[in-house]
């Protein structure tokens, strides 16, 4: 049946319509992709947020102190540059990022936001660069983050403490990254105890370290099995100040120097064998990998543990330099008992310990273990130049294969800015060592000096002690191991008092029994032919 041309042209017009409209639709989608989303918080910067402030802002949000930068000092330009960017760099290389900005904030003068879901933080005052040893407020309100909560940094790993780039991750609302949050009864209370705890603690970071160094000197004179046994001791006394939170300074020093002399003499008393000693630091690896996992404040807010402005958990260079000497004589005690085997295990468990991200990932203390363990399994397994190249490149397999494993995982790394960026990464860390580590020792040689004196004296009072192969052997290896910290760390002062410690705890270290034996595995002999030999 015929249509008239106005009816046809009325259906025309109405299937046009609907594909004009199937195409907006379609359309909107689409436009939607290419305009950014609002991020689900707001970020406001406050010049002061007063106790009172902060303890009614607590009522309706997650709160914390938040560490500004990175480094040895800071101030607004810096703080502000690393928040917006969500990327840190130490002050002593100029502690400004590069890059876009990733999230925006507003400065207010006075009153609060309106609405829900925002950050509320305090900087640093503008101007020259200031000490980083003060910890300002920080609230989150909204999308889970409530009163009645502590604030928990996947970069701190300690409740309450926030580091600079951890807002940026959490105002974008990443999965990964970003803060979460902890029931407390007390949040201020808590905030304010741990306030007290990182100052305290870190005005006697190198005075505990003197006082460590000189009583294993004392013990080694006059009680040398108490001497080995003092450094276990003295860091089990450190974790116990940290899990009891002490904040008096002059408590934390006298149980410091109490905890290492009574526990080194009482250890020494418990572990008169060899067997016995090797199950003792074999216990210092298992103890802190447990603590490093479950527990990271009580080994790092503690006079032995990292400064809270750059590492604030895991391997610090004075818990590293004091654990070589106690893993040292534990792996050579394991060789002489296990063999090759022995050895290598002990050695696998410890670079685990110093190089996994779950547990502290320290760059520099993982070489400084690899070249030491090297070094002394040739010369206690009696394998010569071939025999240490072939541990050191075993142990570097180890550590790489460590490393990778961890940047697959994913979040904070302490070693995701050396290799993220293939070999420019390294080299940029290589150069990094002069202003990090050789230019500050410099400037400050009138206390790094002594301290080089007074461990090269340790060095040669050593050598001259270690009557005993086994024992020579830990000496040098020892000298050799803080010898490359000095090259790869950046705390020439933690490493040279920790390396005294170190060598007075072996200095006159013998082992309890008579040395054990290890069959040098050789061609099966034929009859009549003598039987494999034996080595010390």
């Amino acid at each position: 049946m015929l249509r008239s041309p106005c009816a046809l042209a009325g259906r025309l017009g109405r299937l046009v319509l609907v594909i004009a409209c199937a195409g907006l639709l379609s359309a909107v989608p689409a436009a939607a992709k290419t305009v950014p989303a609002e991020p689900p918080y707001r970020v406001f910067i406050y010049d002061h947020l007063s106790s009172g402030e902060v303890r009614g802002l607590s009522r309706h949000g997650a709160v914390g102190l938040l560490v500004p930068g990175v480094g040895p000092t800071t101030n607004r330009r810096q703080a502000l540059a690393e928040m917006l960017r969500g990327a840190e760099v130490n002050a002593r290389l100029g502690g400004v990022p590069r890059g876009p900005r990733v999230i925006t904030a507003a400065h207010v003068k006075g009153g609060w936001p309106s609405g829900c879901c925002y950050v509320i933080v305090s900087l640093p005052p503008p101007g020259a660069p200031e000490p980083n040893d003060h910890r300002y407020p920080i609230v989150v309100i909204g999308r889970g983050f409530h009163g009645g909560q502590l604030l928990v940094s996947p970069t701190t790993r300690i409740p309450g403490l926030v580091s600079i780039v951890d807002i940026a991750p959490t105002a974008l609302g990443h999965e990964r990254g970003t803060l979460s949050s902890t029931a407390s009864s007390d949040p201020i209370g808590a905030l304010a105890s741990l306030d007290r705890q990182i100052h305290a603690n870190n005005r006697l970071k190198l005075a505990a370290l003197i006082v460590v160094a000189c009583v294993i000197a004392l013990l080694a004179a006059v009680r040398p099995r108490a001497a080995i046994t003092a450094i276990p001791a003295a860091l089990l006394t450190s974790i116990l100040l940290g899990a009891a939170q002490v904040t008096n300074e002059v408590a934390i020093l006298a149980v410091l120097i109490v905890g290492t002399v009574a526990g080194g003499l009482a250890l020494a008393r418990l572990c008169r064998t060899d067997g016995r000693l090797l199950a003792l630091f074999l216990a210092v690896i298992v103890l802190h990998l447990w603590l490093m996992a479950a527990k990271p404040e009580w080994v790092a807010i503690t006079p032995l543990g990292p400064t809270q402005n750059s590492r604030f958990w895991g391997m610090g260079n004075q818990l590293e330099t004091l654990l070589l000497a106690p893993l040292l004589a534990g792996a050579a005690l394991a060789g002489r008992r296990f063999g090759i085997l022995g050895f290598s295990a002990f050695a696998l468990l410890s670079l685990v310990l110093v190089t996994d991200n779950r547990f502290g990932s320290d760059g520099g203390g993982a070489i400084v273990f690899g070249v030491a363990f090297a070094f002394l399994g040739a010369r206690t397994l009696r394998l010569g130049v071939r025999g240490f190249l072939t541990m050191l490149l075993a142990g570097a397999a180890v550590v790489l294969g460590l490393i990778s494993f961890n940047l697959r995982a994913g979040g904070p790394d302490h070693l995701r800015s050396a290799f993220s960026h293939g070999v420019s990464g390294l080299v940029a860390v290589a150069e990094n060592r002069v202003p990090l580590s050789y230019a500050p020792a410099l400037h400050d040689w009138p206390m790094v000096l002594p301290l080089a004196l007074w461990f090269l004296a340790a060095l040669g009072i050593s050598m001259r002690l270690a009557r005993r192969s086994a024992t020579r052997d830990l000496v040098i290896a020892l000298g050799v191991a803080l010898g490359v910290s000095l090259l790869v760390n950046d705390s020439a002062a933690y490493e040279l008092i920790g390396g005294v410690a170190a060598l007075a705890a072996v200095a006159r270290f013998v082992p309890a029994v008579t040395p054990l034996r290890v069959v040098v595995p050789v061609r099966t002999p034929l009859p009549g032919q003598p039987l494999p030999r034996e080595i010390d």
